[in-house]
């Protein structure tokens, strides 16, 4: 596999649909639910938790983000790990919704 910064959605194996769908997810999520994204970008890259964090709540890109925190990375640095925390947002979701139907059987 590609170093993070080279790695997109589709070499983990999401569609344009599915990354959108997570998008609309991450803007609408509440308390608990930001709760998981922030362990998905924490699993991502710790460091930068709090700015993926934003970015996928909010919207807020990179370059205004790199205003009110220091991003010790590159926009492309950034965006590889985005697109990681997306990843395992993902992985985290699927999990979730087993292990939701294995308790309600």
């Amino acid at each position: 596999m590609p170093t993070v910064r080279d790695t997109y959605m589709s070499d983990y194996e999401l569609t344009e649909q599915e990354v959108k769908s997570l998008l609309e997810r991450c803007r609408a999520a509440g308390t608990r639910e930001q709760d998981i994204i922030l362990k998905a970008a924490q699993i991502a890259n710790d460091s930068i938790s709090i700015p993926i964090l934003i970015n996928l709540t909010s919207g807020i890109g990179y370059d205004r983000l790199s205003m009110w925190y220091e991003i010790p990375m590159q926009r492309k640095d950034f965006q590889g790990y985005r697109r990681k925390a997306l990843k395992v947002l993902n992985d985290l979701i699927k999990l979730h919704e087993v292990t939701d139907l294995r308790l309600k059987k």
